[in-house]
């Protein structure tokens, strides 16, 4: 048998095996799958967005298993040094090795602050018996002198320009910040104006003046009643130190921050690093959505919408429990999170106790989440359904099939080489 040497074995093998293939890809094309997002009312050839359908689904069951065996292992194992108060100390671990770090204690006696200005006790609601009309005030921060203007009505009260004159001092951004405080039971208002710059190096201060007007004068907003202040404090028992800022530098990764004074020294020790668990549970919180969202969503599938009702079925038995750790569900029934609820369930340890003890229940939420999320990723046709061939859509056919495909074809081709030749 004579083959036209222009065509070569390599080409008849390509043109029988690309004819076949083709073949079987127009068959392909023309199954039908039931995706919303598809052609039609939910019918169409799988194509990107049905391949992207699956893979989201497999992909956040994956999530989601991996962030519920983290939540009942590793996650509530994590440590790093914390402050026996947070309230007047709280502490920043950034080692590798907190368990390396002796405990330690400190007693602060003074926090850092900046210079504060409280203007004078004025009538809240009295007529502003200043100047009427633009008034100008100059500030003098950090080196540089900043004019700023108010302009007072007739009806204005002697709260009114106060507000206007910490407003003015708030836009302009300067590195001073200004409020007004009321006392209602005396109608009486006072200007308070504050550097934001801690410690007591004088040129973390301000200055205030009239240069047109007279508000200054009038909201006795120059007056001084606290210049800037370092932060004293002690470690262990040791010396005094001070420092500009109320954040402070320990040493061995550990860095604190001092919220306020204290008779009593506040220890510093290794313990459980909850905001990694609180991370966590965030994590887990997010897959759960996201893998809710992608099977709700799917209106035409009713595998799909399936999986969200066993979902919203194993939420809605540990409803109770979870809301008591601060997890709870808004009206389309995605996982949401209380930050003060969570806070105290984790200081408490009932975030820990849910998540790890229900981890080893048959029937415990962790245990039934996390099966449910395996599953899902392991089979993830039996979640999807598909007209292709009649049954579910198989994960492994555009891969095994398809390699079988090719290697029953490549066979074929072969036979058929062999017996030209």
């Amino acid at each position: 048998m004579n083959i036209n040497s222009n065509f070569g074995i390599g080409g008849l093998y390509n043109t029988l095996l690309q004819g076949n293939l083709a073949m079987q890809s127009n068959k392909l094309n023309r199954s039908l799958f039931p995706f919303p997002n598809n052609n039609g009312s939910g019918q169409g050839a799988l194509g990107a967005g049905g391949v992207q359908y699956v893979n989201n689904i497999k992909s956040a069951s994956k999530e989601l298993g991996g962030a519920i065996r983290e939540l009942s292992g590793s996650a509530f194992s994590q440590r790093t040094m914390t402050s026996s108060d947070t309230d007047i100390m709280s502490v920043k671990f950034s080692g590798n090795r907190p368990n390396s770090v002796s405990p330690m204690s400190v007693k602060i006696d003074q926090t850092a602050a900046g210079q504060l200005n409280e203007g004078a006790r004025m009538t809240a609601s009295a007529s502003f018996q200043g100047s009427r009309g633009t008034n100008r005030f100059t500030i003098e921060s950090g080196g540089k002198s900043t004019q700023l203007s108010v302009n007072v009505s007739a009806t204005d009260s002697n709260k009114d320009v106060q507000q206007k004159m910490a407003d003015a001092i708030n836009k302009a951004g300067i590195g001073v910040k200004a409020s007004v405080e009321t006392d209602s039971a005396t109608n009486a208002s006072i200007l308070r104006i504050e550097s934001t710059t801690t410690g007591s190096d004088p040129k973390n201060g301000f200055s205030i003046k009239d240069f047109t007007g007279d508000l200054v004068a009038r909201t006795g907003a120059n007056d001084i009643s606290r210049q800037g202040q370092d932060a004293i404090f002690s470690v262990n028992g040791g010396p005094i130190r001070t420092s500009q800022s109320n954040t402070v530098n320990l040493g061995n990764g550990v860095s604190a921050t001092f919220n306020k004074a204290s008779d009593q020294a506040v220890t510093i020790s290794q313990g459980r690093d909850m905001d990694y668990a609180k991370s966590a549970l965030q994590s887990m919180v997010n897959s759960y959505n996201d893998l809710y969202s992608e099977a709700v969503q799917r209106t035409g599938d009713p595998k799909a919408q399936n999986l969200a009702s066993r979902m919203v079925s194993i939420s809605k038995t540990y409803s109770g429990s979870l809301s008591d750790l601060g997890i709870g569900f808004d009206s389309s029934g995605r996982m949401t999170i209380d930050s003060k609820k969570l806070d105290a369930a984790a200081d408490s340890g009932r975030l820990e106790r849910f998540f790890t003890e229900n981890s080893g229940k048959n029937f415990g939420f962790t245990n039934q989440i996390s099966r449910l999320a395996d599953n899902v990723s392991r089979n993830t046709s039996s979640f999807v359904s598909s007209s292709m061939f009649g049954s579910n859509l198989s994960e492994n056919f555009s891969y095994s099939s398809l390699g079988s495909l090719m290697q029953f074809n490549h066979l074929r081709v072969g036979s058929l080489l062999d017996f030209m030749f």
